[in-house]
């Protein structure tokens, strides 16, 4: 198989605009990853602030091409806004709080999966009956009625964070965990400080956090207007929450429901133990925008008994099989401040390209600097175009 010049990887990984997403069946072979970068003439020391999708996927391929690179990460785990949940629920069960499916048409995410030999599954089952709310009409309809309307969404087999599980195996070391960083001073070297005090130099720093993290660095000299006027609040994050409901056994199933479908709360209903063995199941409520914020002012249990008793007329008996429950809000998770990036179109004619523009030796990517905002797709995209500005700058 062929390595790719600089302009055959751009084309192929696409740009901001989305386009030309990279080929698993083109670019995948045994021994190589999407997005294959070739060796490196001078390897570069690099410093990735994020070990989020794009921060992992662009550190990996930087790596691969013979570069020193350090992950510095805030949290105590990897994968970012990529989080799949394994309790409070039944050993084997799991559901995801973040990225959970993927279309047909994602390419690299598929491409990863393939490379770290990750195993598919379908999101949606195929069998079974689908609730359907609208107007305040419950309705019951078949799961080919349903799926009609939806692409043919996959999902990693034993959960999404298997992804970033093996871009850490593989890294292996250079991935550092409990440490934000908290300050970055460019220069010859560039001087990266986390919050432990201690300081990392590097030719280049590429940060992949969220628009609203920024704010949390101390940039030395300043970032541009556009950059400053984005991490204060100008460019705007989706809301979306959770909420997991652990029952004691799928009493839905005496409907013929399979536990999946829609109401007009507005929420999307999963059912992720759907392919699992055991009497127990998990439901969880996936809602966004202005529902989400409402329960947001609730704590958590209180989350749990709110969407039990919105249930409760939809699934009867939810509240009589409920054994135990959980939630997650993305836009109270301090290392995230949002669920993704969804400006207006104004901010993001004003501001969308400028964020991506290196300023320095400093670099920056993210799902928020791609054409698939909100999907591993769009950070996998934007973290490879990331490594190939560095590899070739």
């Amino acid at each position: 198989m062929q390595r790719m010049n600089r302009r055959d990887f751009l084309l192929r990984a696409g740009g901001l605009a989305g386009l030309g997403l990279v080929s698993c069946t083109d670019l995948v072979g045994p021994e190589e990853s999407p997005g294959v970068l070739t060796p490196a003439a001078r390897p570069l020391r690099v410093v990735v602030v994020g070990a989020g999708i794009s921060g992992l996927a662009a550190a990996y391929e930087l790596v691969q091409a013979g570069h020193d690179v350090t992950v510095l990460e805030a949290r105590d785990r990897v994968g970012g806004r990529v989080l799949t949940l394994r309790t409070p629920f039944a050993p084997g069960q799991s559901a995801e709080a973040g990225a959970a499916r993927i279309p047909p048409e994602h390419r690299l995410t598929l491409g990863y999966a393939r490379h770290f030999e990750l195993e598919l599954d379908r999101l949606y089952p195929d069998d079974g009956l689908y609730l359907q709310v609208r107007s305040g009409d419950r309705a019951i309809v078949p799961a080919s009625s349903f799926l009609s309307e939806r692409p043919d969404y996959v999902k990693i087999r034993g959960g999404s964070d298997r992804l970033p599980d093996a871009f850490q195996s593989a890294l292996g070391e250079r991935v550092v965990l409990g440490s934000p960083v908290v300050d970055i001073t460019a220069g010859t070297p560039v001087r990266t400080t986390s919050m432990d005090g201690r300081t990392r130099e590097s030719d280049r720093v590429l940060v992949t956090v969220p628009v609203p993290l920024l704010s949390n660095i101390h940039f030395s000299p300043a970032l541009s207007a556009a950059k400053s006027e984005a991490m204060g609040g100008g460019f705007r994050y989706q809301s979306a929450t959770r909420v997991f409901v652990r029952f004691r056994t799928r009493f839905w199933e005496a409907e013929g429901l399979n536990g999946w479908g829609t109401t007009d709360w507005p929420e999307e209903l999963w059912h992720p133990t759907w392919d699992t063995a055991g009497p127990e199941g998990v439901l969880f409520t996936y809602v966004r925008g202005a529902r989400a914020r409402e329960l947001d002012g609730l704590d958590d249990p209180a989350r749990v008994a709110r969407v039990l008793s919105h249930w409760e007329p939809l699934l009867p008996g939810a509240s009589s099989h409920f054994a135990s429950g959980t939630s997650h809000s993305w836009q109270q998770d301090r290392w995230s401040r949002g669920a993704w990036a969804e400006p207006t179109p104004d901010q993001d004619r004003e501001l969308g390209s400028a964020l991506a523009l290196p300023e320095g030796p400093i670099h920056f990517a993210g799902e928020h600097l791609s054409g698939a905002r909100g999907w591993m797709n769009g950070a996998l995209e934007s973290g490879l175009r990331a490594a190939a500005e560095i590899h070739e700058g």
